[in-house]
């Protein structure tokens, strides 16, 4: 019996013998419904503000010449449903969605330093508390403070979700293999895209049937249930885990060589990390692919609100559809990625490297193709389905890189990662609300072909430079 063992509580003992999953799976089960209650509570206004704002509307000339495509057939109760009370330009439609990253990209190195130091468990369920809370209280901030509180009140929830990928970065790198990080890390990640479809899907339907604060609420509710959960099921790392049983436990220190966190790490080598091309390479790829995501998820259901004119259910439904396949293909890729590292781990950089160049310019040239079908609603969701099913190559490409480069440091690299990614979840929405000032389908094409460059131009280099070796300055502690 080792030292790990002996400290288990005998409670600890006795239940690890009555659980019959890994607990590295619990982990990853959690993790995924944490991405996801990220992701609704983040995206649910997405859908949201199309019941907020004032209905737009269109001269017959404007509508006859294709920028716009024919108002649907809607009935008396869904015309009702069209338009809200609150005259937003959309500029300001623009600053609401993208204020949330500017909280997001803040919240990252905190997390980071904390997952570290302390270990992720408690680093995750405060962030996560802080975008609940302030999720509840989104619709008594609209009614009565305004859209300048509404701004401050997203940057603040995006500081506290953004502690949850720092955290499972260091999850994932205490807990998993490398040759399961591949599906596991897409699994966990993927609930990205699980998350919104349910925003989308479910936000739609609650529109269509009850008052618009009742998104809010709902998705404040599951996300305070799942932290609930998550303090009494997960811990930071195996060798704090009161019931880990005796076979996953060998299996890890086997695999891994090790069950708890190195605790004497010396201060993050902020100079040789910025020094080194490979990580300049992969800030640049992953600020690509978020730019292409986020146009996406924060403005696809604008995009079929303002340009296809569909009702509020199918705005909702519609607009989840690419993000489902966007979740399976990911699992896919991951399951083949994991079949080739594991057959030859030298292999890694070359296939995060392809994942990578899958999920930016092919993606990026089938949402263009999108926008250039007229308004054939059957072709525009299929083109926009294909790009997400690509995309989710992305999460065995540059997402899991970090892990692969320094286990050490995971969660801090993680945090610069995403974290600077995130500057495209604030300029995206951006864009989008100063090209579509009037909401005209010329617009959102130069809109698609802004992100088919952006995704594309800043992986050109780390298809080049990038890799998935451990880097030297992950074992900076032990060559000093």
């Amino acid at each position: 019996m080792t030292d790990a063992e002996d400290k288990r509580p005998e409670w600890g003992k006795k239940l690890s013998k009555f659980v019959p999953i890994p607990q590295r799976v619990i982990m990853a089960i959690m993790g995924f419904f944490s991405i996801i209650n990220n992701y609704t509570l983040r995206s649910c206004i997405s859908v949201t503000i199309t019941r907020l704002v004032l209905k737009r509307t269109y001269s017959n000339e404007t509508a006859a010449s294709g920028e716009v495509c024919p108002k649907p057939e809607l009935t008396e109760e869904e015309e009702k449903l069209a338009g809200g009370e609150y005259d937003w330009s959309q500029e300001m439609q623009g600053y609401i969605l993208g204020a949330f990253y500017i909280g997001y990209i803040l919240g990252h190195l905190p997390a980071g330093f904390l997952s570290e130091k302390y270990g992720a468990k408690w680093v995750l369920v405060c962030g996560m508390s802080t975008a609940t809370i302030l999720t509840i209280f989104t619709p008594l901030c609209i009614k009565l403070l305004g859209p300048v509180a509404l701004i401050i009140l997203r940057a603040i929830m995006g500081f506290g979700a953004g502690f949850s990928y720092p955290s499972f970065s260091a999850l994932l790198a205490h807990w998993v293999p490398t040759h399961e990080r591949s599906l596991l890390g897409a699994f966990i990640m993927g609930g990205g895209q699980m998350g919104t479809v349910l925003s989308n899907s479910v936000s739609g339907t609650i529109l269509r049937y009850t008052t618009w604060p009742w998104v809010f609420y709902t998705f404040g509710f599951f996300a305070a249930l799942w932290i609930l959960f998550f303090i009494l099921l997960c811990y930071s790392d195996p060798e704090s885990h009161p019931y880990l049983g005796d076979k996953e436990k060998e299996y890890l220190m086997q695999h891994m060589g090790r069950l708890g966190r190195d605790h004497n790490l010396p201060a993050f080598p902020w100079l040789t990390v910025f020094k080194s091309k490979e990580m300049w390479v992969l800030i640049c790829a992953q600020i690509g692919h978020d730019w292409g995501f986020y146009v996406m998820s924060t403005c696809f259901p604008k995009f079929l609100n303002d340009v296809l004119q569909l009702q509020i259910l199918k705005t909702g439904i519609y607009s989840s559809i690419p993000f489902l396949l966007f979740w399976f293909a990911s699992l896919l890729f991951g399951t083949i990625s994991d079949f080739i590292i594991k057959r030859d781990v030298k292999r890694a950089t070359c296939v995060r490297k392809w994942m990578t160049f899958i999920a930016a310019t092919p993606s990026g040239l089938f949402m263009v193709l999108a926008v250039y079908v007229g308004c054939n609603t059957l072709l525009i969701i299929l083109f926009f389905t294909i790009s997400m099913a690509l995309m989710g190559a992305f999460y065995a490409g540059i997402k899991l890189t970090p892990n692969d480069m320094t286990p050490n440091y995971a969660a801090t690299v993680m945090a610069i990662v995403n974290g600077l990614g995130g500057i495209a979840g604030v300029l995206a929405p951006y864009s989008v609300g100063w090209l579509t000032k009037k909401t005209l389908l010329p617009e959102w094409q130069i809109v698609f072909w802004l992100a088919l460059a952006i995704l594309t131009i800043p992986t050109i280099p780390f298809c080049i430079w990038g890799t998935a070796e451990v880097q030297e300055w992950n074992e900076q502690s032990k060559k000093e």
